[in-house]
């Protein structure tokens, strides 16, 4: 049992006598804003006071004598301002917390939120129609994270890409494709009006000029593994496909684009330090026919209507401001219908629960989503849905016009040329995912303590050349322990060791709020304690107990702030060099 749960379930206990029981109220516990007032603190008796008819401070007070802790835990239950209940830990508790940190089966790993159930995360799932943008690198940042953390609390986490490799928007990149390479092949063709114009095709078709059908099928091998063995290369060459009557060839043109496209996004992701279990086409949900199912099965729920000679979902029924088509007049189906049977797919691979990463153009599709699933027969409750807002960049303080400058900030990986894929991915878990976030590429590229991905990582390495420096001094083998833990009194020293004793709970916190930049912000806190710490505390010079002691804290400081940087997916530096 948590810190976290021993006060909540004693708050509970002292509550019932007031008639108020756990699934009436919620104990809400958060770090003091001053140090000064203790560990941690609620705000319970304010927000219960009305419903008692009670004034908060007076009932604060009730409810602080009324608490019964064992004094090893809980040294203090105290009040503040207009009625905040406020615990101070007992000293050698602290060292137990500090010791569950280092051990491997201590309080991280006690952290078992998820109990196993397994979870869907998709994010990013970008159009295979061109490069990786900067809106697909803040939802990589986020979806990568957010699915270290639910593993760490015990689920069962599944990374997963939607490639939309089916409909108008890949013919319509195939046909681009094919209008290029006949132009510079010198044949007559006309761009389509709607097609895609970017440079990337013209490079495309540049290549794809001087390939055989051999070295063709050959890029085809990189995608040798589970999640990608339907993705095959069309057979013959440029020349062999223009010769072909247009339908067909816009057909192979499409395959090759996708194939090399795709190439490209699966390069950027691991780029990014990306990882997906699954890559998910959309063509597959038309060739099994999980697209027709789940036509019949919203039929049969009697959530879908005849009108105009098309099919329409009645989502208005929830939430949506107007029903939605899910098979046109012609007979085809919509995109919502394939993504109503993606998801419904999901529900029976077994994920108890879904969560979707979606751009701010999005909130719409929320509702009826939502609604169909629900039609389906899947639980309320099973998809979630986490907005990203937009990202806007900055620089010499002035906003950057990104349509002014193609192909500088646009595509992921010019940004990882430009700042590298540990500051964006910090940076862009310094917001919530549905904020708006300023990035400042001028304090991105900065080398100091200004970048807070430096600051954070300079700790880090600071901590490595101080231990580097012990052993040196044969300070060999150091482990920490209890007697020299609770040796550490210093004002710098207690404030580091709260800060450090309060992993378990943002890790658990950030898992369960679905909020990633938590950890940005913890490590941040870490770091500049320990820089603090650092500057105040002679850590090496001292007496041996008291040197012995200040080692065992950069230990356990260096092992949390590693806990960090691995759970945002970003290296943890022995020594800063100059593109650190």
């Amino acid at each position: 049992m948590t810190i976290h749960d021993i006060i909540r379930t004693e708050i509970f206990r002292c509550l019932e006598s007031y008639g108020l029981f756990e699934e009436d109220v919620k104990v809400d516990l958060e770090k003091p804003r001053d140090p000064s007032h203790g560990d941690l603190s609620t705000n319970i008796a304010m927000a219960t006071a009305k419903r008692l008819d009670r004034k908060p401070r007076e009932l604060a007070g009730e409810l602080a004598a009324k608490l019964d802790f064992d004094h090893d835990v809980i040294e203090s239950v105290e009040i503040a301002g207009p009625g905040f209940i406020n615990f101070r830990f007992a000293p050698a508790y602290q060292v137990d917390l500090l010791l569950d940190l280092w051990s491997d089966e201590g309080a991280i790993l006690d952290m078992n939120t998820g109990r196993g159930r397994r979870i869907n995360v998709e994010f990013i799932s970008a159009n295979p129609t061109g490069p990786l943008n900067v809106v697909s690198a803040r939802a990589g940042a986020f979806g990568a994270t957010l699915v270290r953390l639910l593993d760490a609390v015990g689920y069962d986490a599944h990374a997963e890409y939607y490639v939309n490799d089916a409909g108008r928007q890949v013919m319509l990149l195939g046909k681009s494709l094919r209008a290029r390479t006949m132009e510079m092949l010198g044949h007559p063709a006309d761009f389509p009006e709607d097609g895609y114009k970017g440079r990337y095709i013209h490079m495309m078709a540049e290549e794809l000029i001087g390939l055989s059908s051999r070295a063709i099928q050959e890029q085809a091998e990189v995608f040798n593994d589970e999640s990608f063995q339907r993705l095959t290369a069309p057979d013959g060459n440029a020349d062999a496909w223009v010769a072909l009557p247009e339908d067909e060839s816009s057909r192979r043109f499409s395959k090759y684009a996708l194939m090399k496209i795709l190439t490209w996004q699966r390069q950027t992701c691991r780029r990014f330090g990306l990882r997906f279990d699954t890559w998910y086409f959309e063509s597959e949900l038309h060739e099994t026919k999980r697209v027709e199912r789940a036509h019949e099965r919203l039929r049969k729920s009697e959530s879908v209507y005849e009108q105009d000679d098309a099919t329409w979902f009645r989502s208005t029924d929830y939430g949506d401001e107007k029903d939605r088509v899910i098979v046109r007049s012609d007979g085809t189906p919509t995109y919502f219908l394939a993504d109503v049977a993606y998801h419904y797919h999901k529900f029976q691979r077994g994920f108890e629960r879904a969560i979707d990463f979606l751009g701010p153009d999005h909130h719409g599709h929320i509702p009826r989503m939502r609604g169909a699933m629900i039609a389906l027969g899947v639980p309320e409750d099973w998809l979630e849905v986490q907005i990203l807002q937009q990202v806007n960049f900055v620089e010499n303080g002035r906003p950057v016009d990104m349509s002014k400058r193609e192909g500088q900030f646009v595509t992921m990986d010019a940004l990882c040329d430009d700042v590298g894929a540990d500051v964006a991915k910090y940076i862009f878990l310094t917001r919530k995912p549905n904020s708006h976030l300023d990035f400042d590429l001028d304090l991105a590229r900065e080398q100091s303590n200004e970048n807070p991905v430096y600051y954070v990582k300079y700790a880090h390495a600071r901590i490595c050349s101080v231990l580097r420096k012990a052993d040196e001094a044969d300070w060999k083998n150091v482990t920490p322990s209890t007697a020299p833990l609770a040796r550490l009194e210093a004002a710098p020293e207690r404030a580091l060791i709260r800060e450090l004793i309060r992993l378990p709970e943002v890790i658990t916190g950030a898992a369960v709020a679905r909020e990633p930049h938590r950890l940005t912000t913890y490590a941040q806190d870490v770091s500049g304690l320990f820089h603090q710490f650092y500057h105040q505390c002679v850590i090496l010079g001292e007496d041996r107990d008291t040197t012995e002691a200040r080692l065992q804290l950069c230990l356990l400081t260096r092992k949390v702030l590693r806990r960090v940087l691995d759970l945002i997916g970003i290296d943890a530096p022995e020594a800063m060099g100059e593109k650190e």
